[in-house]
Formats: structure tokens, C-alpha cells, sequence
């Protein structure tokens, strides 16, 4: 069969046409009006069902849980074993939601992968009605089983969307489920209550999920997430079975005592920053420990944690000034930004602000407000995202001295001609956050 798919660009598009073709009918509901996983479930059959037979961990949460899938996957790599790890979204690449053993996928390779999903693609669009559609998850996902099953990997790590229970990323068996911290989010799409969240994100925990692994939660939240999983016989949960305890933060990243039920593992080192990121590597190692049924070997764990690298998590840009770049879209996520500038004492702080309008822009405006001299707020250079006009006007409220600077290669060139300055922070969605890394190549 011809493809029309001739280059690797050719190919990322295809991910996006039959979402971009139904967008406009797309109802604001429930992800259980607007999604159906089951596209994504056929079309893995119908390519072979690369995903049976290995082992899986699927990874969902409200923050935290990018980080969580990347810091299993290093483990597991540590340990010896060979690892697929999918992600959503990506900075600056597609390719780079799709890794094994820390390498992404070549273009070349999602390129000729891209082309053997293409027919049945095509041959369910043709099905569908305009509401309906493929979604770029969904057809990622393919692609990087395809991948997985030509790598001969040993486990999978794959991270889930927004929700869970109605994602695409959830179609396949998984015995190992990790849930990061929740918090309300999405209330559009996946609420309006909290406890409806924790349904869309205890959709990972199917029949087949022997395995749970729950991360630091506020204690309400918690004691639904025990109630519902009272039926898993292998629950591991942050302040029982594991827990990080005496977490120190500096410039090079966090210090912290790590201890589960199998060990104590006396004081680690994380090369991230950002204190939460030791309740997510707590959480990684009580993963692992379940794989493995033991103890993970302690010297190898130091030099493990030692090489994580998490890109648009707090991630170090640049110095003099120091340019610091997060993921942040709400205030929960911001406050843990707080923590950071107050921790290491900055004392002359502009943060540039890039939050779409279905983001939580205010609750980020307002906590970034209260420690910074001076807010922006601009736009990536290319987005598919809509930008609220309404988030100057919020921050000028919060901040007197607010601007509004776009794109953001000039918003960042005014930050760095201010006098005195010794932080930029540049907040908000992953494709604001992977043009400020390419500014930075």
C-alpha cells in the first residue's frame, strides 16, 4: 500500500490529523463522553499485540507522575534489565516519548513504524464519525510497542494522560500500578469532585494489577485510595511501607533519607530539583523493590539516583543569571517552586509565565507573584494551545510591575537585561517549557 508518509515530520503530523480533523465536535465533557480507548486497543491487535508478554508499570497521578516513570526506568536499567519507557508530552521532539534504555527512538525508526501502523489508521478513520477520533496517544503508543518488541526489552514503564481510567496508554495488562500525589485537576474533563478524579486515576489498578504503589497524599485523599484498593493484597503506601525523611535542598539538587520495609538506605543524593522529587524517588524504589522482591543493592542504588536527569522539572538552564525552567500549570505544582527560591535564597527573582487558558493560570500567577520582583507573561513560539488575555490582567492585579512579553525569546531577553537579577524562572505548559530548552541548545 502507498504511504503518504515520506519523512519524519510527515509522520509526527499523522499522530495529530485525527484528532485536529474531530476538534471542533469535540464536546467539553467527561473523558468518559469524549474518549474511548478502544481505537487504541484494536488497533495493537491488529498489529500483532506487541505489548503481551512483558511486563508492565503503568504510571498515573495528578504530579509527579513523569518523574516517577523516568526514575523507575533508570532503576530497572541500574538493576541490568532493558527498559521501554513511553511519556506524554515531549519538550521539543515527539521522539523523545519513547526511550529504551535512556535513548530515543530514532527518527528513522518512528518513521518506517509510523508507516506500518498507517493502513489501519486510515482504515478506522473511514468509520468514524466526526466526533470520533484517533488520538495521538493512542497512535504513539503503537508505535513505541512496535519499538519495545524490536528492542526485546524486559520491562515496560509507561505513563499515563491526564486521567486514567479512559486513556490510551491504559489499554494494555499491567501488574504493577505506582499512583503519584492527586489533587484536583482537570475539573472539566475528569471531575467536578475530587473523588471523581481518584476514579479516573484508579482506572491503571484492572484485574490483572497485583501491585500498588501510592505516593504521598493529603489524608483524605488517602483513606478513599485505601478504601478502594482494600481488595490489592501488595499495597505499598509513602509513610508506611517507604518514606523519605530529612530532605535538604541545594543547587546541586536534594539530599534525603530514604526508607522502606526492606531496608534503610541512609542518605541519597538527587541531582533534581525540588523537594517533592524524594517522595518520587521513595516511590520508584518501593516499585522496584516489588519487581525484584528484595532489597535494592545499596551502592548500586547512590549511583543510580546520581545520573537522574528529568528535563522541565525545575531543570537548571543557564547561570549568571540562574535560568530555571518547570512544568508547573497550577498552584500546587507552583508552591513546590516556592519552596526552591526560598530554600536556596534567591533574592531578585523575574518569572516568565506561559500557562494555557485550561490550566490553572491564576493559582500559578498568584503563587509566583508572592516572590517575584517582577512577572511576565508570554507565549511559546508555536502552540496548539489557547492563552487567556484575561492572565495580564490577572497578573497585573497581583503584581504592579507585570508585563506582557511575547514570544518568549523576547520576554527572556528584557528578564536578562534587568539589573541585579540572579533567578529567571520560566513556569508553564511542556511546550512553553521546550522552547525555552531549544533557546538554550
Amino acid at each position: 500500500m502507498k504511504t503518504k508518509l515520506q519523512t519524519y515530520v510527515d509522520a509526527e503530523n499523522f499522530m495529530y490529523e485525527s484528532f485536529l480533523r474531530a476538534q471542533a465536535y469535540i464536546p467539553k465533557a467527561d473523558d468518559s463522553v469524549t474518549r474511548d480507548p478502544k481505537r487504541a486497543r484494536w488497533l495493537l491487535d491488529q498489529l500483532g499485540k506487541p505489548d503481551q508478554g512483558i511486563k508492565t508499570v503503568l504510571v498515573a497521578g495528578s504530579k509527579g507522575k513523569g518523574s516517577t516513570s523516568h526514575l523507575i526506568s533508570i532503576l530497572l536499567r541500574g538493576l541490568g534489565y532493558r527498559v521501554g519507557l513511553f511519556t506524554s508530552p515531549h519538550l521539543i521532539q515527539f521522539t523523545e516519548r519513547i526511550q529504551v534504555n535512556g535513548q530515543q527512538i530514532s527518527e528513522l525508526d518512528f518513521l518506517r513504524l509510523t508507516r506500518k501502523i498507517e493502513p489501519y489508521v486510515n482504515e478506522l478513520e473511514t468509520k468514524l464519525e466526526r466526533v470520533a477520533y484517533q488520538g495521538p496517544i493512542g497512535l504513539a503508543l503503537s508505535v513505541a510497542w512496535l519499538y519495545f518488541k524490536e528492542q526485546q526489552i524486559d520491562f515496560a514503564v509507561i505513563e499515563a494522560g491526564r486521567g486514567g481510567r479512559f486513556d490510551e496508554a491504559n489499554v494494555v495488562s499491567n501488574q504493577w500500578a505506582a499512583l503519584s500525589s492527586l489533587f484536583p485537576e482537570h475539573l472539566d474533563t475528569l471531575g467536578p469532585t475530587i473523588e471523581d478524579i481518584i476514579w479516573h486515576k484508579l482506572g491503571i489498578v484492572k484485574g490483572e494489577t497485583t501491585t500498588v504503589i501510592v505516593n504521598h497524599q493529603q489524608h483524605a485523599i488517602l483513606e478513599t485510595l485505601r478504601s478502594e484498593l482494600s481488595h490489592i493484597k501488595d499495597l505499598r503506601v509513602y509513610g508506611e511501607q517507604f518514606q523519605a525523611d530529612s530532605i535538604q535542598l541545594d543547587r546541586s539538587g536534594i539530599t534525603f533519607q530514604l526508607r522502606t520495609e526492606r531496608a534503610d538506605y541512609g542518605r541519597l543524593h538527587l541531582p533534581l530539583l525540588g523537594a517533592f522529587q524524594a517522595n518520587n524517588a521513595a516511590t520508584a524504589v518501593a516499585c522496584c523493590e516489588s519487581i525484584i522482591g528484595d532489597r535494592f543493592p545499596e551502592q548500586l542504588l547512590r549511583d543510580t539516583l546520581a545520573q537522574a536527569r528529568w528535563p522541565g522539572r525545575c531543570e537548571l538552564l543557564s547561570q549568571n543569571p540562574t535560568v530555571i525552567a518547570d512544568g508547573a500549570i497550577n498552584a500546587v505544582s507552583a508552591l513546590y517552586i516556592q519552596e526552591l527560591v526560598e530554600t536556596i535564597g534567591f533574592q531578585k527573582v523575574i518569572s516568565i509565565v506561559g500557562v494555557p487558558v485550561d490550566k490553572d493560570y491564576e493559582g500559578v500567577i498568584r503563587v509566583v507573584s508572592g516572590f517575584s520582583e517582577q512577572v511576565i507573561i508570554s507565549t511559546p513560539d508555536l502552540s496548539h494551545k489557547s492563552f487567556s488575555a484575561e492572565a495580564f490582567i490577572f497578573a497585573k492585579k497581583m503584581n504592579r510591575s507585570s508585563r506582557e512579553i511575547t514570544p518568549l525569546d523576547k520576554a527572556l531577553e528584557f528578564a536578562k537585561q534587568q539589573p541585579g537579577v540572579d533567578l529567571i524562572l520560566i513556569v508553564g505548559t511542556q511546550t512553553f517549557i521546550g522552547n525555552a530548552k531549544r533557546l538554550y541548545r
